[in-house]
């Protein structure tokens, strides 16, 4: 890419805004303003002809310019014209985002913003500059505007960190006064800092990558400059200044008000006490404190013996330019600067003088009375500026410096004079390195660029100069490099060069938008930018290369282009095979590469390094290293061009396909298979058997319709055609090509597909042979590609089997020696088949594939030892007859005499029995969920998970296929019935049924009846049936029962602990273990269950439970538990079932013999992870005592839990022994008994009558009897004769609880249990009382009913607190009931007796009375 001068935005209406600035350069008739923009660069031959007088110059040293030639715009006058001239008159300033532009002239300024049009006649939308803002400005009648500046604050809203926020124009006036405004022309401040013009506006801010001079300087400073001194203003306090300013300017035009205090800025200003007459200044920032300068410095100022301080105090650097001395190095010491003697007497002497003179005109003439003055025509102070001496300079008394422009770095500073000439001055050294001619009235810019060379970033500044006589702009390396571009442009037109960005960039310490230092606009409007590469800065023996580089680039635009034609041009302009070699590269990575742009570039460069070698090999003797790796590489391009050509001739040829049922091709096959036609078609038909791989197959791969979408771009970038190490091929012609590693498998994909879906026919099997062989490519590379296109590819026939084969067999032959091998040992070359193939999850194409292998690695075999025949010698017609009546050989009547076909038939036995079981994983019921699970299993995967993976896939499967525990128990019962069959079989016994009667299904002895009636059942499960029974074939241990239901039970409550507040999983997974029969194993998952996941959410609720003393609420119980507070209470008593399983199977150990299980034949011989039903036996027998303290826990638990009961601590229920074995291991030896607490008892039979009263409480009003004791009670009751307490306190207390909630019926069919009746008698008085009280008072004949009652009677039943009763309004036929039950409890001799004989008596009055009444 060369320089380019790239339009970007224009002035929109511009004739308006000369209208109004300029109105005496608007003609009478307003000839429109017209100009070209030649964005074209210079010829070398016009340039020597325009600049000729120039010639001694270039003799003594100068260099000329470097640039390309392209057409000159034809000559102009050089008089100005006077419609064009507005922009060398008027003052302008742009912001460097160009989103705004101050224009003036005079006391006239406009302002233009930025806005996006478009017109009808150009499809694009362009950026114009439009005027939003014009006006009249000044502080008095013949004030002038003299200086602009635009200054864009950067943004610190989160939104927007980094770009600018709003811009600032700060003008500078002939009157010395300095004003701010926004962009819409309110005034925010103005200070007068000197009563002299203004001269320039600067300001120095940080950018990317910002330096500072020779060290880093984080300072921002606005710097004005008045004829006689500068004054600076720190960037940071302005920058908060002009932020509070408009503030206070937006919050008084909301509120109508107009005043807006300002207070005054801080500055510093020096005065220029030794230069005659100063044009411009520029402020490099810090300069570095160097000792040895310092001293040098201050011994030639202050003599020899004079003492200096060993300290460097830092210092600023300020740069003017102007007349004697033409360029001057002034340096401000940072701090405060001490006061010269002379200037302090001269200010005493002032201010004494003042002082006498006020004295003595109020002493000759009187005090005159103070007149008030008009604060507005008061003179602001103006503070005296420090008189700033000059450390050196670049002494011409002749030559006035006119500006000087400061590089991004801050390095260098070009100053142009008014000879014409442009002066690039070292600020570091301060003196001038170069020196251009002939550019009078130049405008001078510096752009920088940032380019990557050596590894490295770095960035390089470009001069840019505008000769506005000739109309020309020059681009310069500047410090000893050449001209790079030069462009044709209008004249009177202006570089404006922007060398800020943004204020406040040390806060936010980065710019995130794009600025334009460097923008040049024509008297059109026009404003374009310079664009220029980095390689234009490379010189020397670096030249070529950066040339090269600057044609790769140009080589990129043209591929997106598509013109082929300039690629092909461009690629044998490049001259270096380093960039050739990375134009090659580009080509092979752009998605724009053709077959025919490859053919070109191989026509081109193969016969440029020695490729097409001459006999004698002398064709590659004189290259060097790196271009004879190009040239391998292109080699290896051509063999792969090849490759690709021949495959999509392959596809391109439509042939009509062989019949898959042709006798022909079975026979074909079976020649391949080494099988007879019979066991071929048995194989093949096993496709259709296998009926997963068409409907059930968890994973389908669509291929496209034509194989050859994939590009030649695409398949090359596949290999890996650039070696960094040379092939000594010697005389081979043909590169070995490697594919790559990285590759990914949508990749490999594509690519096996466009290699091997072409149509099958023996001349295409031929023609893939010779342009493999050809073509170098990697065969293992290519058989892996193979097989992963065959596992993928949809039901295979006859057809696509015989094709796949064709291509092992070529591959194979191909390969030679390193398929073949001794028959002691495994060839390598089938040693990485094999592991692919035992990794499959697709065990048929895997099954089919092994078949193929092995019979393949057969022929290969039985060819290399036949001898060769003669080539001359003809079979004779007796050996083709007796050829044909030859019988097939078959591999499975053969024994495995070497280790090669011991491994493929091992191979194929272990995908046979895998089969089936990836048929059952890929099933989904009818009835089932709708989920899919993902369940892929393959013989690796078989291997290094253990003897229990086909259990563990199977619970799984059974888990996600939503069938019925029902359906499934149905199914594994007629499974384990089936295993038990074929074992008998076995095993030659006679009874089949007995014993499987006698085994641990416990069925009926007629068990055929029960398997008929089991097959009656899953009548709509056949095929599921029908797959188990195959794999239990393969596998019959693994899908046993117990074996499946263990594993089910397992996986459920590993999923609960995922998920701890869906219980239930775990709920699901307590109800398998209660179907699994063997004792054992029961004991064992349900041990291996609480101790792995339930022990310690129980602990942690327990132990939150008694801290808290009472059920925790919701947020607390998922905070601490990851459950809910409902979900407490199903989780107790699903625990208290789990815990009851190991009790119960505990007891039942003792008597079962243990189990013995046997490993599937899979599994001989291989060492690996037992299965979890072997884990499950291996367990250690728990200790009864111990996990009945953990069911009388958990019992507790759960009954705090349900009934909702505070004020209970669990743990106060038991004992410190009790307490010290609590969550223990089960195993662990432990004995319950001993002494117990008269305060635990207390606690105990608190918590249970609580218990008691609570379930009695929560029954429903319309319980009645036959109904039976609640399971709280039972457990309650079963607790209570665990921990010794008297059952006839528990019974007698849920008697009265039944009697006082009214549920007399029941209340009656617990009484028989009651050992101590009177007790009970007793109390039942007392309830029948309460009874009596409650009708009495609540009674509308109380009187009445009194007189019928004796006096004791009447005072007792007073007595008598009803408030106790639930339900008080009892009829009093029940109540008399409860009497009558009374008295049979009551002894006669009691007084309680003659007590209740009363009450039934009156009560039967009360009866008797309201019946006669009604």
């Amino acid at each position: 890419m060369s320089c380019l001068l790239e339009q970007i935005a224009a002035v929109g209406n511009t004739p308006e805004l000369v209208q109004f600035l300029c109105p005496h350069l608007i003609s009478g008739s307003r000839a429109s303003l017209q100009g070209s923009l030649n964005l074209t660069q210079n010829p070398d031959s016009e340039w020597n002809d325009e600049w000729g007088e120039w010639d001694d110059f270039e003799r003594s040293g100068g260099l000329s310019g470097t640039g390309s030639s392209s057409d000159v715009r034809p000559k102009s006058s050089s008089s100005p014209q006077p419609e064009t001239s507005w922009l060398s008159e008027c003052i302008i300033a742009a912001s460097p985002t160009l989103d705004f532009m101050a224009v003036s002239y005079k006391s006239r300024m406009v302002i233009l913003s930025c806005r996006w049009e478009s017109s009808a006649e150009e499809e694009e939308e362009r950026m114009k500059l439009v005027i939003t803002w014009r006006g009249t400005l000044g502080f008095g009648a013949s004030d002038e505007i003299s200086a602009l500046l635009c200054l864009p604050l950067i943004s610190q809203k989160q939104s927007s960190t980094g770009g600018p926020d709003w811009t600032c124009i700060i003008v500078g006036f002939t009157s010395g006064n300095v004003a701010m405004y926004t962009e819409n022309g309110l005034v925010l401040l103005s200070q007068l800092f000197e009563e002299e013009a203004v001269l320039s506006l600067t300001c120095r801010t940080l950018y990317s990558g910002c330096n500072g001079l020779l060290a880093p300087d984080l300072t921002e400073e606005l710097v004005i400059l008045y004829p006689r001194s500068v004054t600076t203003i720190d960037g940071f306090s302005l920058f908060q200044t002009l932020r509070g300013c408009r503030n206070q300017v937006a919050k008084a035009a909301a509120s109508g008000g107009e005043n807006v205090s300002v207070p005054p800025l801080g500055y510093k200003k020096w005065g220029l006490v030794d230069q005659s007459m100063v044009k411009d200044c520029a402020a490099p920032g810090m300069s570095p404190p160097f000792l040895y300068d310092h001293l040098v410095q201050t011994s030639l100022a202050k003599g020899f013996n004079h003492a200096c301080a060993s300290g460097v105090p830092a210092t600023s650097l300020l740069l003017t330019v102007g007349r004697v001395p033409f360029v001057g190095f002034l340096t401000a010491q940072e701090g405060s600067a001490p006061p010269f003697v002379a200037d302090v007497a001269r200010l005493y002497a002032s201010k004494l003088k003042d002082a006498l003179v006020s004295a003595a005109s109020g002493w000759l003439f009187g005090r005159s009375r103070s007149k008030e003055v008009d604060p507005s025509k008061v003179k602001p102070k103006i503070e005296p500026a420090t008189p700033l001496p000059y450390r050196w300079s670049i002494p011409d008394t002749t030559r006035v410096g006119v500006s000087v422009i400061l590089s991004p770095g801050r390095r260098l500073a070009a100053v142009t004079d008014d000879f014409g000439r442009v002066t690039l001055i070292d600020i570091h050294r301060g003196v001038a390195v170069r020196m251009w001619k002939g550019y009078r009235d130049a405008n001078c810019g510096w752009l920088e660029v940032e380019g990557e060379w050596g590894g490295t970033k770095r960035r390089v500044a470009f001069l840019l100069i505008y000769a506005p006589r000739r109309g020309l702009l020059e681009v310069w390396t500047p410090q000893q490099g050449p001209r790079v571009a030069a462009f044709n442009v209008p004249k009177q037109s202006r570089l404006l060069y922007t060398p800020h960005t943004l204020l406040g960039v040390n806060t936010v310490r980065r710019v995130c938008c794009k600025v334009f230092p460097v923008v040049f606009i024509n008297p059109d409007g026009l404003i374009s930018e310079v664009t220029i590469p980095f390689h234009l800065a490379l010189g020397g023996k670096t030249s070529k290369r950066a040339r090269d580089l600057h044609l790769v680039k140009t080589l990129k635009s043209h591929l997106r282009s598509g013109n082929e034609e300039e690629v092909l041009t461009t690629m044998t302009e490049i001259k270096t095979a380093g960039v050739r070699k990375l134009a090659v590269t580009t080509l092979i990575m752009s998605q724009h590469l053709t077959v025919l742009l490859l053919q070109g570039l191989l026509h081109h460069l193969l016969p440029l390094y020695g490729v097409m070698e001459t006999e004698n090999g002398e064709g590659t003797q004189n290259l060097d290293h790196e271009s004879l790796l190009l040239g391998q590489q292109l080699l290896r391009l051509k063999q792969l061009l090849n490759l690709y050509t021949v495959l999509v001739q392959l596809h391109t040829v439509r042939e009509a396909s062989p019949d898959p049922d042709d006798q022909a091709l079975v026979t074909e096959l079976a020649k391949l298979l080494l099988l007879t036609p019979h066991e071929t078609e048995e194989v093949v038909a096993g496709c259709e058997r296998n009926g997963y791989s068409k409907r059930l197959s968890t994973r389908k791969v669509k291929f496209s319709e034509c194989a050859q979408n994939l590009t030649i771009g695409s398949f090359i970038r596949c290999w890996d055609v650039s070696v960094g190490t040379l092939v000594k091929n010697g005389s081979v012609s043909v590169l070995p090509v490697e594919l790559k590693e990285d590759l990914p498998s949508e990749k490999k994909l594509r690519l096996g597909e466009f290699l091997y879906r072409w149509s099958w026919h023996g001349e295409s099997v031929k023609l893939f042979s010779k342009t493999v062989e050809a073509s170098g490519a990697n065969l293992e590379s290519l058989l892996h590609l193979a097989l992963i296109h065959w596992s993928l590819s949809p039901q295979p026939d006859t057809v696509a089997v015989l094709h796949f084969g064709t291509i092992i067999h070529v591959l194979s032959a191909l390969a030679g020696d390193k398929v073949l091998c001794d028959i002691a040992e495994q060839s390598k070359w089938w040693n990485a088949v094999r592991d692919k193939l035992v990794a499959s999850t697709q065990p048929y194409h895997a099954f089919m594939a092994a078949l193929l292998c092995r019979g393949t690695h057969a022929n290969l075999e039985t060819h290399s030892h036949q001898p060769e025949k003669n080539e001359g010698t003809e079979p004779s017609k007796m050996d083709v007859d007796q050829a044909a009546e030859v019988s097939y050989p078959s591999l499975n009547d053969w024994e495995s005499l070497s280790m090669e076909m011991a491994e493929w038939n091992l191979v194929l036995w272990q995908l046979e029995c895998l089969m089936p079981l990836s048929q059952l994983l890929s099933l989904l019921p009818p009835n089932g969920s709708e989920r899919r699970l993902k369940l892929e299993v393959s013989v690796k995967a078989l291997l290094d998970k253990g003897k229990g993976y086909v259990a563990e896939l199977v619970a799984n499967w059974f888990i996600g296929s939503g069938l019925p525990l029902t359906t499934i128990e149905k199914l594994l019962v007629q499974q384990d019935v089936f295993r038990k069959s074929k074992e008998r079989e076995d095993m030659e016994v006679e009874s089949v049924v007995d014993k499987v009667a006698d085994d641990n299904l416990k069925y009926s002895p007629d068990s055929a009846e029960v398997t008929e009636e089991l097959r009656a059942d899953v009548e709509t499960c056949e095929e599921i049936d029908e797959l188990l029974k195959r794999v239990g074939e393969k596998f019959p241990h693994s899908v046993a029962g117990d074996s499946i239901f263990t594993n089910m039970a397992w996986e459920l409550a590993a999923a609960w602990h995922k998920t701890p507040d869906d219980t239930s999983m775990l709920s699901k997974a307590l109800t398998h273990i209660t179907r699994i029969k063997n004792s054992h194993i029961r004991h064992g998952v349900s041990l291996m269950i609480w101790e792995t996941w339930v022990s310690q959410c129980v602990q942690a609720a327990s132990s939150l439970m008694e801290k808290v003393g009472r059920l925790p609420k919701d947020r607390l119980c998922r905070r601490d538990l990851g459950l809910g507070e409902h979900s407490l209470a199903p989780m107790f008593h699903i625990a208290l079932g789990i815990l009851e399983q190991i009790m119960n199977a505990n007891v039942v150990c003792e008597v079962e013999k243990p189990l013995v299980l046997s490993a599937d034949r899979f599994w001989m011989g291989q060492v690996g992870s037992p299965a979890l039903v072997e884990v499950t036996i291996m367990q250690k027998m728990t200790c009864y005592d111990l996990v009945y303290l953990h069911y009388q826990l958990l019992s507790v638990l759960y009954l705090i839990s349900q009934h909702n009961l505070k004020g209970f601590r669990p743990l106060t229920c038991f004992d410190g022994k009790g307490r010290s074995v609590l969550f223990n291991s089960l195993t662990t030896s432990w004995t319950i008994g001993g002494y117990t607490d008269a305060t635990i008892a207390k606690a105990r039979l608190a918590l249970l009558c609580r218990v008691i009263t609570a379930t009695v409480t929560s029954l429903p009003d319309t319980a009645g009897s036959g109904q039976g004791t609640s399971p709280s009670i039972r457990q309650a009751i079963d607790l209570g004769r665990a921990w010794g307490i008297s059952l006839d306190v528990l019974h007698r207390h849920h008697i009265c609880e039944l009697y006082t909630s009214g549920f007399d019926s029941m209340a009656e069919e617990v009484v028989p249990v009651v050992n101590d009746g009177p007790l009970l008698g007793s109390q039942l008085v007392l309830i029948a009382g309460q009874r009596l009280h409650y009708f009495l008072v609540n009674s509308s004949y109380t009187a009445h009913h009194l007189a019928l009652m004796s006096p004791t009677i009447t005072e007792w039943v007073k007595s008598c607190d009803s408030g106790s009763l639930r339900c008080p309004a009892v009829p009093l036929e029940k109540t008399l009931n409860l009497l009558t039950r009374a008295l049979n409890l009551l002894p006669d001799t009691t007084q309680e007796f003659k007590l209740a004989t009363a009450l039934y008596d009156t009560l039967a009055a009360f009866i008797e009375d309201q019946n006669s009444s009604t």
